[in-house]
């Protein structure tokens, strides 16, 4: 059975990275990467709101995931009020021992990443996109590490655990 890696947390806090460096280490032919800003800002041109369709288009591409690859990394601020429900759903097709992690890294920290970005947010648009402490359940795992190589350590650790 296929085994979920999902990667949340707020704008800019390390995701992306993150999720690019499981891929690398796991291998295209095996690691299927859903990066949920491609899918809904560039593949869909939408919103992120409840009823957005990329809901539908990231649960088709999980379930899609999960019949092809091991392993299926998701990363995304995928917000618990919009994307919750889908997400607890789509969880039925991965191995109960997926992993669900929660980067919870402070505001000054991404506010510092996101200015090294090609086309930075304002301040107030990252303010206004902030949420505190958006685990979807007291199960997520949250990573608290400045450094993505600590991050990525923590969950190769727990890959290893188990399988």
């Amino acid at each position: 059975m296929s085994k979920l890696i999902l990667i949340r947390g707020n704008s800019a806090s390390g995701k992306t990275t993150l999720a690019n460096q499981l891929q690398e280490h796991f291998g295209t032919a095996q690691c299927l990467l859903l990066h949920q800003d491609v899918l809904r800002r560039e593949l869909l041109h939408a919103n992120d709101h409840v009823g957005s369709p990329a809901i539908e288009l990231i649960a088709d591409l999980l379930a899609f995931g999960a019949r092809h690859y091991p392993i299926v990394i998701l990363e995304g601020i995928l917000r618990r009020d919009v994307y919750g429900a889908m997400l607890t759903q789509a969880s039925q097709y991965f191995d109960a021992t997926s992993l669900t992690y929660y980067l919870d890294i402070p505001f000054e920290l991404t506010w510092q990443r996101n200015l090294l970005k090609t086309s930075p947010f304002t301040m107030d648009q990252l303010k206004s996109w902030w949420l505190l402490n958006d685990q979807l359940t007291e199960n997520d795992r949250l990573l608290t590490a400045l450094t993505t190589a600590n991050n990525l350590t923590t969950i190769l650790s727990d890959w290893q655990q188990n399988n």
